[in-house]
This record gives structure tokens, C-alpha cells and sequence, in this order.
């Protein structure tokens, strides 16, 4: 966060280079001075197959029905043994056999179906998840505009309110295909720049939450206000890919003089370690540009 408890963007580059990917993943560390500090919530999760999308070659429409034809073709195979082979991926998804070769090399890439070793594939928990995925139509920009003033009313709740959570909202920016002139969006892109409440906040009776809880709490209600939503919280909004444009903007604090530069470093690690423990995901990415 920036800073979380105070820590320097540079001893996030030095010390906790981790970012999270599209997949859930171990964390791994970037190359020194090459990553910034990410975590996102549910991205490895498939929530939704957009209308006007293609999905492995086909279109969404197609892909949608051809999954859950053959989801209901290998629940009627007993339990451990569900099996797919060309022919049958053609059958299903209703292709002559080069386009079915197309699609079964596309879903091995990506991670739909594995080899048994046998010449037969097995389906995954992520095919699973595509074939009950609903099939929706894009957000429209009308609807996007919304949900991003939902969002910041959101973050200026979480600063007057969340008094137990240890953190604020400093900015949220929205990027990706809101930037662009297309009046159907397939999802919204958020980043939440994060930073410590204040400490007179802090000494309230009531205990806080943990630091890997707050962080938690923040992007399950940023991620549940639509499953458009794809929320981020960033390190710096420099992260953020371009271009993006700030939506919310939180009222300056002073900063905290009392935590050193080594506890500060501790407790970031602490927390998102807390906050890996429980699901969320971690990976690796090269700095975006400075916005």
C-alpha cells in the first residue's frame, strides 16, 4: 500500500516486488527493482462469458452452449473417469474434426483439459468453471459509469466508517476498456491505492483487524459491488496501466513519524502474507508506467 504503515515506495521495489497475475499462482519475486507491489482479488475465478466475446476461437455464444453439452455428457461418466477425445469435442461443440483439433489444442493451452496418457483428455476444475459460467451481455457505459460512482461512495464510506480496518483509500483509477470509445465494456479494471489510517483513528477501544483482514475486506466489497468488477490494490498508481484516470481521491493525511523503514517493510510482508494464506493471488509483473 502506499505506504502501508508508512512504507517507502522504495522499500516496496527493494523488499516486496510481487504482483498478482490473471491465474492463481505461487507467489514468486521479480527481479530486483523491475516489480511493484499487487494484489487482486478472484481473478483466477471465471465469473462470467461476455456475449460479444470469443472464447478459444469461438464465439461466446457457441463456446456457451458446446461447454455445457459436453459438462452434461461427462456427468453422466462414473466419477474419476470422465474422459474426452476429438470426436467427442467435435460432437459437442458441433465442428468438423480440423476445427475440433483447433479448439482441443486451445483448451489444452489453456488449461481447460489435460492428457491422461491414454489418448484421452480429462477435463479440469477450470473447464468446470467456464461451462457453468452464465453468458451475459457487456456493461454498457451508462452502466459502467455507475458502478465506478458506486465504487468511490464506497471508498468514502471505508475512510468515515471502517474505523477497525487498518487502512484507507488514497485513489482509485479506472482503466482498461473504460479509456476507450467502445459503448460495451467487458468488465471494469479498478486500482485501489491504499494507505494507513490515521493514528488517532487507531486508538479507539475497539481492537483493529488485521492488517491481511483489512485488506481483505476492502477487496471483497470493492469486487462485490458487480461481477464486472476486476479490483487491484496497488502500491502506487504509477502501476496502473495507461491510460486511466483517477476516480476517487481521498483527503490528505499526515504521515505516521513513529514506524521505522524495517518495521514498516515487516508489517507489509505480514499482511500480505496473511492475505495469500486465505486465497487471494500473487505473481509477478514488470513496473507500468509512472501516470
Amino acid at each position: 500500500m502506499e505506504p502501508s504503515s508508512g512504507t517507502s515506495h522504495a522499500d516496496l521495489e527493494r523488499d516486496a516486488p510481487f504482483v498478482a497475475g490473471g491465474k492463481e499462482r505461487e507467489v514468486e519475486p521479480a527481479p530486483a527493482g523491475t516489480g511493484e507491489l499487487v494484489v487482486t482479488a478472484g481473478l483466477g475465478k471465471l465469473r462470467r462469458l461476455i456475449a460479444d466475446q470469443r472464447y478459444f476461437g469461438l464465439a461466446a455464444r457457441f463456446f456457451h452452449a458446446g461447454a455445457q453439452r459436453m459438462l452434461e455428457r461427462i456427468a453422466a461418466q462414473p466419477a474419476g473417469q470422465e474422459r474426452v477425445d476429438l470426436e467427442c469435442l467435435g460432437f459437442d461443440f458441433l465442428l468438423e474434426p480440423a476445427e475440433s483439433l483447433g479448439l482441443l489444442r486451445a483448451m489444452i493451452a489453456g488449461g481447460l483439459l489435460i492428457p491422461d496418457g491414454t489418448g484421452y483428455y480429462r477435463p479440469t476444475a477450470r473447464f468446470r468453471e467456464y461451462a457453468v459460467a452464465p453468458l451475459v451481455a457487456p456493461l454498457s457505459r451508462a452502466r459502467a459509469k455507475m458502478l465506478v460512482d458506486a465504487v468511490c461512495d464506497l471508498a468514502a464510506q471505508i475512510n468515515a466508517d471502517w474505523i477497525r480496518n487498518p487502512f484507507e483509500v488514497k485513489l482509485v483509477a479506472v482503466s482498461g476498456s473504460y479509456m476507450s470509445r467502445s459503448p460495451q465494456l467487458p468488465e471494469l479494471s479498478l486500482w485501489l491505492v491504499l494507505r494507513p489510517r490515521p493514528e488517532r483513528q487507531n486508538r479507539r477501544w475497539r481492537p483493529m483487524v488485521t492488517k491481511g483482514a483489512g485488506l481483505r475486506q476492502i477487496l471483497t466489497a470493492v469486487s462485490s459491488v458487480s461481477s464486472f468488477v476486476v479490483a487491484r490494490i496497488v502500491a502506487h498508481k504509477s502501476v496502473v496501466p495507461r491510460p486511466f484516470c483517477v476516480a476517487f481521491q481521498g483527503t490528505e493525511v499526515a504521515a505516521d513519524p513513529v514506524v521505522s523503514p524495517t518495521e514498516r517493510v515487516r508489517e507489509l510482508g505480514a499482511s500480505i502474507g496473511e492475505l495469500l494464506g486465505v486465497g487471494y493471488s500473487g505473481g509477478r509483473r514488470g513496473r507500468g508506467p509512472r501516470g
